[in-house]
């Protein structure tokens, strides 16, 4: 006799098998199965609420890191979590990031760096100022003469220029190293000038120079006069001095 499921196109066979197959899509949902491939339109992609993006190569390392920091070390100083990005190379070493580290001494500012393949440190912003680079320190110095008589050097009275040279400004801080003589008899004083106006301590001819501090107020990339300048106190002979060392810093 003819059941109801005959009735059913395709027989009660059929319709089995349309539920069970409908049942093991329902569950693939639920398990959250991976989506193998897919085109994101106008709309873009838009991830909220503390999600996250993760990347990881098909032996399973995590290349791409971008969302909330699951580490309570990096959790903000009111207890919410931090948002930040990870990259690394296929190897798993670190290249780029963009993260606070509260407990630490810029608190809650992130900074982006760039990392080799050791970790060294060898792109970074100065967080401190928010002006420039952190990293790196750019020019090496050549070797200069240790005669103090083959030295720049000047007799004026008054301070003037006896060496002077432009550098384009790429971070907010300078470094300037440098030694002074009195070449015969004379007593006098050394200092340094940016675009003619001194910068930091007058030395007595006979010391070392050694001075770090903060460039005139002027953009990134534009260009700045460095000039030593020398003075002679008494006596008939001549203050000399050398630069051996010059670099940009961050803060």
């Amino acid at each position: 006799m003819p059941t109801a499921g005959d009735q059913v196109p395709g027989g009660a066979t059929d319709l089995d098998r349309r539920m069970k197959a409908l049942e093991r899509e329902v569950r693939e949902l639920r398990a959250a199965r991976r989506l193998e491939a897919a085109a994101v339109g106008a709309g873009g992609l838009r991830i909220t609420a503390g999600g996250r993006l993760a990347m990881e190569t098909p032996a399973g390392r995590r290349m791409v890191d971008i969302g909330t920091i699951d580490n309570p070390a990096y959790d903000h100083g009111d207890g919410s979590k931090q948002q930040a990005m990870w990259f690394r190379r296929e190897d798993g070493s670190l290249f780029f990031a963009c993260y606070a580290y509260p407990p630490g001494g810029d608190g809650e500012t992130q900074a982006w760096t760039f990392y080799d393949r050791t970790g060294n440190t060898v792109l970074a912003e100065d967080t401190a100022s928010g002006d420039g680079l952190a990293r790196p320190w750019l020019p090496l110095n050549p070797p200069v003469s240790t005669d103090s008589s083959t030295w720049p050097r000047g007799t004026a009275a008054n301070f003037a220029a006896i060496s002077s040279a432009w550098n384009t400004k790429w971070q907010p801080q300078l470094r300037v190293f440098g030694l002074t003589a009195v070449v015969g008899a004379a007593t006098g004083e050394v200092r340094l000038a940016i675009g003619g106006t001194p910068w930091g301590p007058t030395v007595t001819a006979g010391a070392s120079i050694d001075y770090t501090g903060t460039l005139p107020d002027t953009p990134i990339g534009s260009l700045f006069q460095l000039e030593v300048q020398a003075r002679r106190l008494t006596g008939t002979g001549s203050i000399a001095c050398q630069i051996t060392l010059v670099h940009g810093r961050q803060t």
